[in-house]
């Protein structure tokens, strides 16, 4: 029970920083600079520059509102409350950054514009490198505990939803719309450059922070100390193993193939155990690209996708 607590609070805490660094970066770096790199970000850049007057925090606010409130129409409750704590976080987040003297002067100093002043191209190339790294870490870490930026994530899923579109591609699809919505909008190719550098950080940061930190992996062992492995893994790792019969193909020999599904922080673990357990035992890994089920995520999700 306090497991599960500590749990939810972490997750609780990783969607709290992960949504203060993807509203800094999207503030600090990108509107300044006016760099569009997709997302609601980039809309209200692209809306904010027709404007004199400061509406960024208020066009995002209202574009995360209405995004929130077609998930919940046309995706489902599960989908809106996923969504909701990241959503009024990155609304309170960016006003914060946008109306505060001191992350104003920030902005500015990063991006070359205080007193009116051009940014320089080194300034576009710093806020779109610095820019996507936020973001993208910004959002990889709300992805690891639990939740959804929310934004344009609702349509990628509603491109799956009715298309079977991968989420990846939807979102790479979005994304590039916005880019060049952007660049035929402001004509302003050296930010429309960096704005697309930016993007590509940002894809690089969750593939790091996020994706492959939910790499599973495969292990069949063949070993005359199968037990002890076996063992090993329910008693040190916490892991099931299963236990496949198999005849040899050359001898015809009875073996036991001994099959154990762990994460990348194990890796090194069994397979050293392994090693010193049996040095001559045939061992195969093979990476996973989702595992569902006790001791990794739920598949409850998974299920209800699959019966629509």
């Amino acid at each position: 029970m306090r497991k599960n607590i500590y749990k939810q609070l972490l997750n609780y805490f990783l969607i709290f920083l992960g949504t203060f660094i993807l509203s800094f970066g999207s503030v600090i770096f990108l509107s300044e600079c006016e760099l569009v790199s997709g997302g609601i970000s980039g809309i209200a850049i692209i809306i904010q520059h027709y404007f004199t007057m400061q509406i960024y925090d208020y066009v995002v606010a209202g574009l995360t509102v209405i995004s929130w409130l077609i998930g919940l129409i046309f995706v489902g409750k599960d989908f809106a409350i996923k969504t909701l704590l990241s959503s009024l976080l990155y609304i309170g987040f960016t006003f914060l950054f946008k109306r505060v003297t001191f992350f104003n002067e920030l902005a500015q100093s990063f991006a070359g514009t205080a007193e009116g002043a051009v940014p320089q191209v080194g300034n576009y190339i710093l806020c779109g490198i610095f820019g996507g790294v936020f973001v993208g870490g910004g959002v990889a870490l709300t992805f690891l505990g639990g939740g959804s930026t929310g934004g344009v994530d609702v349509f990628q899923v509603l491109m799956y939803k009715h298309f079977r579109l991968k989420e990846s591609i939807a979102s790479f699809l979005i994304d590039a719309l916005v880019i060049i919505v952007g660049m035929s909008c402001m004509q302003r190719w050296v930010p429309a450059l960096c704005g697309i550098l930016s993007a590509f950080m940002t894809a690089g940061l969750i593939e790091v922070v996020y994706i492959r930190n939910q790499t599973s992996y495969q292990v069949d062992i063949i070993s005359d100390k199968w037990e002890i492995i076996s063992k090993y893994a329910q008693d040190e790792l916490d892991r099931g193993a299963t236990i496949i019969h198999a005849q040899g193909g050359y001898k015809g020999e009875e073996r036991v193939i001994l099959r154990v599904v762990f994460d990348k922080s194990q890796y090194e673990k069994i397979r050293d155990f392994i090693a010193s357990v049996d040095p001559s035992a045939f061992v195969t890994f093979t990476q996973t690209n989702a595992v569902y089920g006790e001791g990794f995520k739920s598949n409850k999700k998974s299920i209800k996708i699959n019966k629509k």
